[in-house]
């Protein structure tokens, strides 16, 4: 092997590494929602037909496939390629594809406008971020639900095992949300 086709190979696995690895270092770890939860947080997005949902770092897309199943069309945000590969498998094995997407994305470059609700299983240092930026983005009526770490400043509407639902009464009109 020459010198130039080992740096080409030495570089290329580097690469791979960087984009394997990249999700973790950067994004919150993947920990699954428990099937309780998960049931919980649909209750809370009230999850059904008509219904455009997003889960925010969505994992292995079992809350994605939950929504779906309830009619809803379900928008996954995912920074880790095997967690998104796992996603559409699941997806796939459901027979859910067309009401279920998972996006190789991440969520702060997404608009929430669109979303009747936002669930998120995030931990504490991004929950003030995704606060700001929720509050610029929904619209009135519009849900959010977290599972596990509340938002910093929001006062939830309901609580139930550590899944918290914040409802947008407000929108941008008024300057506060939820």
């Amino acid at each position: 092997m020459t010198p130039a086709l080992a740096i080409l190979a030495l570089l290329g696995v580097l690469a791979v590494f960087y984009i394997l690895i990249r999700p973790i270092i950067r994004g919150a770890i993947y920990f699954p929602s428990s099937d309780r939860n998960i049931d919980t947080m649909l209750r809370f997005a009230d999850a059904g037909p008509g219904k455009k949902m997003a889960d925010l770092g969505s994992g292995d897309g079992r809350v994605l496939v939950a929504l779906a199943r309830a009619g809803a069309e379900a928008h996954g945000y995912e920074i880790n390629p095997l967690l998104v590969y796992s996603s559409r498998r699941a997806i796939r094995q459901a027979g859910l594809s067309g009401k279920a997407f998972v996006h190789w994305e991440s969520f702060w470059r997404v608009n929430f406008a669109p979303y009747d609700a936002v669930l998120v299983y995030a931990f504490p240092r991004i929950m003030r971020g995704l606060e700001k930026k929720l509050q610029q983005e929904l619209r009135p009526g519009a849900r959010v639900i977290a599972n596990i770490y509340p938002f910093p400043t929001w006062e939830p509407a309901r609580t139930e095992s550590k899944v918290f639902l914040y409802v947008n009464e407000n929108g941008r009109r008024s300057g506060s949300v939820i």
